[in-house]
């Protein structure tokens, strides 16, 4: 398989160019600019964030089509039908079960915890602060990675080997997604109705990474590049390459600072038994890096609290 995939891609340098930047892009950074703005002024009115959650799950699906639709008919022409027809449906599913699971975990009305903290800690400011930090910034966020849907739409190479792993690795990608939200939406069910006094989630994917729905979105933005291999990738790697830079930098360490202020030594304990963070690990090896980055596991009783031996 690497023998081919490697093939497939020297046959593809020799016989297409890279293209410069599309000649929409910018125009399409700057309407995703003033979406995000429209909605900044939805939440000075209702003061509150939460519609801008909306725009991860629904701009990349409506931007596919957009630059489909803009193409020219010889451009169209050109394209690989079989390429275009798995890609387009995988880019729908994910846009639909991560606009699904928002909703069904109570998203409409809900503004995140990370702008409900921003709102306190700005206090006042927080009004014009929030046009950077939370739309603006989001929007960089969003659109660095939306970067691969150009090389996949307007990729003329024929379909090949690298289409089958990039199908594969989004197939993989929404599969991880969907399995790691609907355990974690049963614990936390579970947890509301009293069925059980466990603090963390720790089986199922949870005991192989302490983050598998990151992975899951990790593998999704790569399989979409893999979409555009041998197709202008010299910028448009730029899209996993920043969606993998914040999970891995920002997103990890934003969650667990919050879940070791909310859980203490519970949490810490679940960092010494699935030492990853984001990559599948078996357990055996979790444990073992568990120990390594953050010391022998505590004992702790129901409340969290350090129990003396």
């Amino acid at each position: 398989l690497i023998s081919t995939l490697l093939r497939n891609l020297q046959q593809t340098k020799n016989t297409s160019k890279n293209m410069a930047l599309p000649p929409n892009m910018w125009l399409d950074l700057f309407i995703l600019l003033g979406l995000n703005f429209v909605l900044y002024l939805h939440s000075l009115l209702v003061k509150n964030t939460f519609m801008v959650d909306f725009i991860w799950s629904g701009w990349p699906p409506i931007l596919t089509y957009v630059i489909f639709l803009r193409l020219k008919s010889e451009e169209t022409s050109q394209l690989s039908l079989p390429r275009l027809i798995t890609l387009f449906p995988l880019i729908m599913v994910w846009g639909f079960r991560l606009t699904h699971n928002f909703l069904s975990r109570g998203g409409v009305g809900h503004e995140d915890w990370r702008y409900a903290d921003m709102r306190v800690k700005f206090g006042k400011h927080f009004w014009w602060i929030s046009l950077f930090s939370v739309y603006w910034g989001q929007t960089a966020f969003l659109w660095l990675p939306m970067l691969s849907i150009y090389g996949g739409v307007m990729n003329t190479r024929s379909y090949n080997s690298w289409d089958v792993v990039a199908t594969l690795t989004c197939l993989a990608g929404i599969g991880l997604e969907t399995f790691a939200d609907m355990s974690m939406n049963n614990f936390i069910n579970l947890k509301k109705q009293k069925k059980t006094d466990k603090v963390i989630l720790d089986t199922g994917l949870w005991a192989f990474s302490r983050h598998p729905n990151y992975l899951g979105e990790i593998c999704f933005w790569w399989g979409i590049y893999f979409f555009g291999v041998g197709y202008a990738e010299k910028w448009i790697i730029a899209g996993p390459l920043a969606i993998t830079g914040l999970f891995f930098g920002v997103s990890v360490k934003l969650m667990e600072d919050r879940q070791e202020e909310n859980k203490g030594e519970v949490f810490r304990n679940y960092k010494r038994k699935v030492g990853s963070g984001i990559i599948l690990l078996p357990p055996s090896v979790n444990l073992w890096l568990g120990k390594k980055l953050y010391g022998e596991i505590v004992t702790v009783d129901e409340s969290g609290k350090e129990s003396l031996n």
